[in-house]
Parts: C-alpha cells; structure tokens; sequence
C-alpha cells in the first residue's frame, strides 16, 4: 500500500513538473513572438508612426484629426527618439509592453491564486493570438492590456490596504488608461458604479475607504478633463467613418474573433476552447464540505467582481456605438480579455492535474498554429506592390493611391523618390485626415479628379494606380476613377491584382506608360 502511494505521489509531482515545463515555453513562445513580424506596417500602423513622428504641438493638431487620445503617441514619440523609428523598432515598442504583460499577469492572479495557477495564466495570455497580435502592431493595445492589469491590480490593492499609497496607483494608472482608448470611459463608469454599489453595501472603516475611492477615481478624470476640447471636436468631426455600427451580435462575434487570433478555422477553434475554459473557470465552484467541483456560479468574489465590471463596459460600449452609429472592431473586446484570461486560468487548474496537463498543452498548440498563420500572412499587399514600382519605376514617377487609405503603408515603404497623391485630397497622404471623412469622400467625382490628377502632373514619367474598391463612403469610387484615367491615358497594365485571402489589406497595381 506504501508503495502504490510512493507510485501515485511519484507520478503526481512528474505531471506537476511537466506541467510548470509547458507553462514556461508558452511564456517563452508569446515573448519571442512578440517581437517576430517582418512584414511592412499597414494603415493604422503607418498611421501611428507618422503621429508619433510629431512634435508637441502638431501632435495635438494631428490628433484632432485622427480620434484618438494622446497617451500612446507620446509614448511611441519618446521610444522612437531612444530606438528610432524603423518597421521593427516601433512594433518592439508594443512587444516590449506584450512582455510587461504577461508579468503583469502573473502579479495580478497571483494576488488571488496560487504559484500554479498563476504561472497558467501567464502562460494563456502569453500565447494568447490576441495578445501576440497586438504585441506585434504598432497600435495602443498592448499598452492597454497593461494598464487595465494595473488597475485591476491597483484596485484590489486599494480595497484591502487602505494606504494613500496605493489609491495614487489606482488613480495614476486609471488615469492613463482614460489617456490611452475611449472605450476607457465607459470602464470608467463601470468601476464608478461598483465602487458606489461596495459603499452603499458597507459600513465603518471599509464605507470610507470605497468613498475615498470614489474621490480618487473622481481625480483620475483631471488630466482627462483637460483633453475635453480636443475630445469634442473629434467627437463631432472624426467618429468611424470607416465602419458601420454594430449590432449586438456582431459584437460578440467580432471580439471572439479577435480573441481567436483573427479569421480562419484556427482562430475559430482557439475561440471556442478558449469560450469553454471561461465557462468551466466561472460557472463551476468548489462544494465547501468535501471540496468536490460542482455546476454554479463559481464562488471567486475577485473573478465576479472583474466580470460584472468587463460586462458592464462592453455593453454600455456596445450600446452607445449602436445609438450613436459608430463602429465597433473586435479589438476592442480588450476590455472583456483579462477576465477571460483569469477565468479560463481557473477553468483549467480547476481539473485533475492530468487533465489540466493535457488540454493545457492542447490549448496552447491550438493557440500557436493560429499565431504562426496569422503572422505569415502579410498584414498589407504594399510591400508586394512596392517591390514591383521599386523594380521598373523610375525617379519622379507618380504613385497615386485610391482611396487614401492605402498611402501612409505606400509612402512609408516606397520613400521619397516617387511623387504622391492620394484620392481624394491628392495631397501626399502620409496619414489619413479622418476630419468630416465621409462628406469629403462622398462629394468627391472621379471624373473631376483624374482630371485634376493630370493637371498636376505635367511631367512624363509613368503614373502608378494602387486602388481597390470595397472601402466605407467610397463606394465604387476607386473602379470610377481607374476609368476616367483609361479613358485619357488608354488602358493601363495590371501588374498586381488583389488578393484578399493572403493579405488582410489587398490592392491592386495599374501601371500608366508614359512612353505610350
């Protein structure tokens, strides 16, 4: 009999060790791929870098003009003078932040957990497709993810240590958060009205320090304050021209998407494991006479505590996009992913530990084949496109991309020698002017344009058509456009046409022979 227990107990720590091993290559899998794509940046991280590129002050101006908060900008702008501003130093900004996550993951679960349970949730979010996504995008997600763990962390901090030390955090780090996405806001809310709900239900010491965190939350909001005018002059003039609104299905499915790594059958199976993980994580709970694991609301109040305040974002975020017709992209479920992440954690250790074992590895290979198919495919068909005008254009040719959503990816790889325009403004289009987008672009005529567009260039270099069709407010005005100029420069030869399935933004390439 001592030997069968000496068998068992043998058997237990060799699962137990094998388990801390698959843990740490996932950790290791996310950091190392943090920091892997190669691929050209595309619009919106074209489009950050060239804000980031700004001084002070035409930052501000640049951000009235593009419908973000200024906190990541100025961020990116101080790491670009440290490191430059290449192609991989600006996505390092965000695979630098990625890593910060995962520790931050660790601290955050583990102010609740275990060592094991919270070296699994470390490894989830280091390997999740979505975080490695966005960890290798010159975008604010990743910076994101951070801050609202730090808040969590904070807050957790603040209601069981009563020190001012800790409220500053909290406030510090909600600050910034308010700084960095709009959606913050409607976070912002949400923790308001837990806190008030807490200092309604309590009495005593505990009542004030929910009051005083109230107070505090309330001066997180100063330095927002303070951004108030740029924020209503983008509110009347930037909203989402890009997209229509959402309506509550579309939602979810787009932020499941997202948390499965993007389209595609791998994406979608991470997705529902990961959907299943969070189920067994939040409606199981422990039996407290035997310990046995039953169906039920789990009985965590931390776990409950972060999803009734996840929810309650998403859902006031939801609604206000759909009466307000804004748009709504799966990425910003980064308000719901942390709770996901922590109730899938505790989904898993919640098994036998040969079961954790087994779908834990099964998970995190499920997690990497949805990475490794989504960072090999280019996230934008410019650099194709580029390497063709690069191999038989010439100095002083002129590149015009229609719409203008397609030149600040075009102008970043293509450089100086070409001369740009961009349909409609024709203007350079280094960035997008996303001011009263849709009217611009909804009174624009092909016809006017491509004449104005030869008017302009008078010289007798070749002119070089990178357009596609299919883009919100513009209809077919791309298609249009390539006529007009068929019609006066003859029929132009397609080097390079769309192709969708391999890139996420896919364009094609007309070429206009000035020899002809």
């Amino acid at each position: 009999m001592y030997g069968y227990d000496l068998l068992v107990t043998e058997k237990l720590d060799l699962q137990q060790g094998m388990l801390w091993v698959v843990a740490t290559i996932g950790i290791l899998f996310g950091a190392i791929f943090n920091f892997l794509p190669m691929t050209p940046l595309w619009l919106d991280e074209a489009q950050s870098a060239s804000i980031a590129g700004e001084g002070f002050s035409s930052l501000l101006d640049a951000l009235r003009h593009d419908g973000h908060p200024p906190l990541y900008y100025f961020l990116l702008g101080g790491w670009a003078d440290l490191f430059g501003n290449s192609d991989f130093a600006l996505r390092a900004f965000s695979g630098f932040l990625g890593c910060l996550v995962i520790v931050m993951t660790w601290f955050t679960f583990r102010m609740h957990m275990g060592k094991r349970e919270s070296l699994i949730a470390a490894s989830l979010i280091a390997a999740s497709p979505f975080s490695i996504r966005y960890a290798t995008e010159v975008r604010m997600y990743s910076l994101l993810i951070f801050l609202l763990l730090c808040v969590y962390l904070n807050f957790y901090r603040a209601t069981q240590n009563y020190k001012n030390k800790n409220k500053f955090f909290y406030a510090l780090t909600l600050a910034c958060l308010l700084l960095t996405h709009y959606w913050s806001l409607f976070f912002f809310l949400a923790l308001i009205a837990a806190l008030v709900i807490k200092a309604k239900r309590s009495s005593g010491e505990e009542n004030k320090n929910y009051k005083s965190l109230i107070v505090w939350s309330a001066g997180a909001s100063i330095p927002f304050i303070f951004w108030l005018p740029i924020f209503f002059e983008q509110l009347e003039h930037t909203g989402t021209p890009w997209a229509k609104a959402p309506r509550p299905t579309v939602v979810l499915a787009l932020t499941l998407e997202a948390f499965g790594g993007g389209k595609g059958s791998e994406a979608l199976l991470v997705a529902v494991a990961l959907s299943l993980l969070v189920v067994l994580g939040f409606f199981t709970r422990i039996n407290e006479t035997d310990f046995r694991l039953e169906v039920g609301l789990n009985e965590l109040s931390w776990l409950k505590r972060i999803c009734l305040i996840s929810t309650f974002t998403m859902l006031l975020g939801g609604a206000v996009s759909l009466l307000t017709d804004t748009a709504f992209q799966g990425r910003y479920g980064v308000f719901f992913f942390p709770f996901t992440i922590f109730a899938a954690a505790v989904g898993l250790s919640r098994l036998s530990q040969r079961s954790t074992l087994l779908i834990f590895t099964g998970f995190l290979l499920l997690c990497s084949v949805s990475v490794a198919r989504e960072l090999s495919r280019d996230r934008t068909q410019l650099g194709e496109i580029a390497d063709v005008v690069m191999s038989e254009g010439k100095q002083g040719d002129a590149v015009v991309f229609c719409p203008d959503q397609l030149a600040p990816a075009g102008n970043r790889i293509l450089g100086e020698k070409y001369e740009f325009f961009a349909y409609p403004s024709l203007e350079r289009g280094e960035r997008i002017d996303w001011y009263d987008y849709r009217e611009r672009n909804l009174n624009s005529s092909p016809l006017l344009l491509a004449k104005e567009l030869l008017d302009r260039h008078t010289s007798e270099e070749n002119i070089w058509l990178v357009w596609i069709d299919g883009f919100e407010s513009f209809e077919n005005q791309c298609s249009s456009f390539r006529s007009e100029l068929n019609k006066r420069l003859g029929g132009g030869q397609t080097l390079v046409n769309a192709d969708g399935d391999e890139y996420y933004n896919p364009a094609n390439l007309v070429r206009y022979d000035s020899n002809k």
